[in-house]
């Protein structure tokens, strides 16, 4: 993507609309205070913005992520929010399709900020011409490795799927307690599990939904599965941890290989600057060929106390100024297009396999049901543990699946 100037958003401090007169504090919970890669970009973004509007303060609120999403839904639909909430894109249309979030369309026309700028995925928060949230960053899947652990084990960067299998085979050492691959191990935490689970779905060509449709029996559907239980089977991964355990043990040079966004890269880097000097990043290489999207909204809830100074925030978070840095600390692609500064990409050659990713990634959220997204993923969550923990296999695991989202999406068709 190429740097472009945009004076309007460059010089986003500049007040729009009126913002209460007296002190006021800005709510924001979110499990992001608390990570490596959006801290220091959700600092600066808060430093700046209090030095900009005097008496006007951020109070930033960490919430864990396992805890996250139910506690902000509940908050929101009971009139008792922060003033920013933050969404992916399956919470996105539960969200919008509910009517808890504030309309941002008067805010951003003021600010000169177009809808066009946003990246693709951003219309998940959009309906009937209106804009429900802004697009904070877009996590597109591509595999890093370590190329220390890939040389050391005789092989090179997988290209294929029989390449992927070998090389995670080659670099397990029971003995040192290294793995050759990370994925999801551990029940528990559905919506993580989910997102851990979705780059190989997708880059096998394979789908829970497909046009509103359960697909989980389609036969790319199943391969992927089978690719998810062989590393599992085979101990090719750290079994019985959760995410951010094992993307701990990947930061600390433990694991080989991850697919996962641009992220992991500052998670990385916090972790051990001699395992990041090491990371490198390929294109899935999976079948299909494309990979899944994780797209990070922020939006007002209806019940916000401070709209008009959290609205003042998004466009602040949304000025080139920002965008720019947000690529910088975050090691992640922003959500308005071409904001990505060629240095960084200069710096940090393992980024272009992730903005290549990003022309073709798909969603995760379930194609033509993404409003249904909880319920969704929980029914798959729990139907993939049984395939991990239970012995089940891919082929009966795809064929209940189907069964189990074919029942459940027929019940919305009657109401």
């Amino acid at each position: 993507m190429r740097y472009l100037a945009k004076s309007v958003l460059a010089a986003a401090a500049v007040v729009f609309w009126s913002v209460p007169g007296e002190t006021a504090e800005l709510s924001w919970p979110s499990f992001m205070w608390g990570e490596p890669n959006n801290k220091p970009f959700l600092t600066e973004l808060k430093k700046t913005f209090e030095a900009e509007n005097p008496g006007h303060t951020i109070k930033d609120i960490t919430i864990p992520i396992a805890a996250f999403w139910d506690k902000q839904f509940a908050d929101v639909s009971s009139g008792n929010p922060g003033d920013i909430a933050t969404m992916f894109d399956p919470e996105m249309r539960v969200y919008v399709e509910a009517g808890l979030l504030e309309p941002l369309d008067s805010y951003l026309t003021a600010a000169g900020v177009k809808a066009s700028e946003f990246i693709p995925t951003a219309s998940l928060a959009q309906k009937d011409g209106k804009i429900y949230a802004v697009p904070y960053q877009i996590n597109a899947r591509a595999l890093f490795y370590n190329e220390k652990l890939l040389k050391e084990a005789g092989v090179s960067a997988p290209r294929n799927v029989d390449e992927f299998l070998n090389a995670a085979r080659k670099m397990r050492k029971p003995e040192i307690q290294q793995f050759g691959y990370a994925t999801l191990s551990k029940p528990g935490a559905g919506a993580l599990a989910y997102i851990e689970l979705m780059p190989i779905v997708t880059g096998f060509g394979g789908g829970f939904f497909r046009n509103g449709q359960p697909s989980a029996n389609a036969p790319e559907t199943v391969a992927a599965l089978k690719f998810i239980k062989t590393v599992y089977d085979e101990q090719l991964i750290p079994r019985g941890m959760d995410a951010p355990t094992y993307r701990n043990f990947f930061a600390q040079g433990k694991v080989g290989m991850y697919a996962s966004g641009a992220f992991m890269a500052a998670v990385t880097k916090a972790g051990s600057q001699e395992v990041y000097s090491h990371l490198r990043a390929v294109p899935l290489p999976l079948p299909s060929g494309k990979s899944m999207s994780i797209t990070v909204f922020m939006g007002i809830p209806k019940g916000a106390k401070n709209k008009d100074l959290a609205a003042k925030l998004l466009v602040r978070l949304l000025s080139d100024e920002m965008q720019q840095k947000l690529v910088v600390l975050g090691t992640t692609i922003p959500g308005r297009v071409g904001m990505i500064p060629a240095s960084f990409v200069q710096e940090n050659p393992w980024f272009v396999a992730f903005q290549e990713a990003a022309k073709t990634a798909k969603s995760y959220a379930p194609e033509g049901a993404e409003q249904y997204g909880a319920e969704i993923i929980k029914i798959v969550t729990e139907h993939v543990e049984g395939m991990l923990f239970n012995n089940v296999s891919a082929e009966d695991t795809g064929n209940k699946l189907q069964k189990a989202l074919t029942e459940f999406i027929a019940t919305k068709k009657k109401t």
